[in-house]
């Protein structure tokens, strides 16, 4: 009777250890098309949104805090580089739950609408993160280059 429990629990051991190994990707033959499904987190990058501004900018202020004095780029350079760097922002899915922002962002675009967002900078070569003030929902990434361009324009 125990050799019968310990070849049953050792079945179901192998089982386990069988299921645990199978391929993320399983390949599914529909009719005469074969497809390959993807687990849901394995999101291709073109699935992904970018930051989409609502409008052409006519200046871009930045603040450390709300109350201190901005910086305000109003050129055409400093406006082009700015430009650069929102729409290289990739939307970031998930639930969002940031610290307080370290610098403060209003876009004024040439119709004088506003649009304000939160920015955490990362140091040299990291990524940043942007988040409109009226969507505290959604973070944007900004890739290292971009936090490299900002950084240089603030300097």
């Amino acid at each position: 009777m125990k050799k019968i429990m310990l070849l049953v629990l050792s079945l179901a051991f192998m089982s386990v250890i069988l299921l645990g190994c199978e391929s993320k990707d399983s390949t599914i033959i529909n009719s005469d098309k074969e497809t390959t499904e993807q687990e849901p987190s394995e999101q291709q990058p073109e699935d992904n949104e970018i930051l989409i501004l609502d409008g052409e900018i006519k200046k871009v202020s930045i603040s450390k805090s709300k109350g201190n004095s901005a910086t305000v780029f109003d050129d055409d350079f400093s406006i082009g580089v700015l430009r650069s760097v929102f729409s290289s922002a990739v939307k970031e899915n998930g639930i969002v739950n940031m610290a307080n922002p370290e610098f403060y962002v209003d876009i004024v675009y040439e119709n004088e609408d506003k649009q304000s967002f939160h920015l955490w900078l990362g140091g040299l070569f990291e990524e940043s993160t942007l988040m409109k003030t009226d969507d505290t929902h959604t973070i944007y990434i900004l890739p290292e280059e971009s936090t490299n361009k900002i950084i240089d324009l603030m300097e």
